[in-house]
């Protein structure tokens, strides 16, 4: 039996297997996963913005992208994740209100360029994503293998 921990909104969790890291409610948050395959040591965050820089004050590090990813990143390190071993997988990135008079980026699309920018900068290769779109999603991340389930009402559920 695995064990399933469940990550809310602007949380994030580093663990091994057999865990099922799950997270319900993405609409313009953006989940973002690393994964060690030979360790079979991963972690999930539950992204709602794309930089703490704009923001005044201290903010828990799973809020945004580039404190949620250096977050994950270290919790890696600390269970002896190897870096070049290391791959990514994203979901989410909405646009749930879609304005036909707005054409500028959404909050979706701000965290979906900010995640794979600061990913490409520590050479971590996204291999797999499922983003954007006018629909919430809920994930589940495997950590025996790897796999990240994609569910969103009214569509197939699909692996990456």
């Amino acid at each position: 039996m695995q064990n399933k921990l469940e990550v809310g909104m602007g949380k994030g969790v580093v663990t091994g297997a057999p865990h099922i890291i799950s997270s319900l409610g993405l609409g313009s948050c953006v989940v973002v996963t690393v994964y060690d395959s030979e360790r079979r040591i991963g972690g999930l965050a539950h992204i709602m913005l794309p930089d703490s820089n704009s923001l005044n004050g201290l903010r828990p590090p799973y809020q945004c992208a580039d404190t949620a990813i250096a977050a994950l990143l270290n919790g890696l390190r600390s269970r002896g994740a190897v870096p070049q071993a290391v791959v990514a997988k994203i979901a989410g990135g909405a646009r749930m209100f879609p304005s036909s008079v707005d054409l500028s980026p959404a909050i979706g699309e701000h965290n979906i360029i900010s995640i794979k920018h600061i990913l490409s900068e520590e050479r971590i290769p996204l291999i797999g994503e499922d983003t954007g779109g006018h629909y919430g999603r809920n994930v589940e991340f495997y950590l025996d293998s790897g796999k990240l389930v994609v569910k969103a009402i009214g569509r197939e559920e699909r692996e990456i």
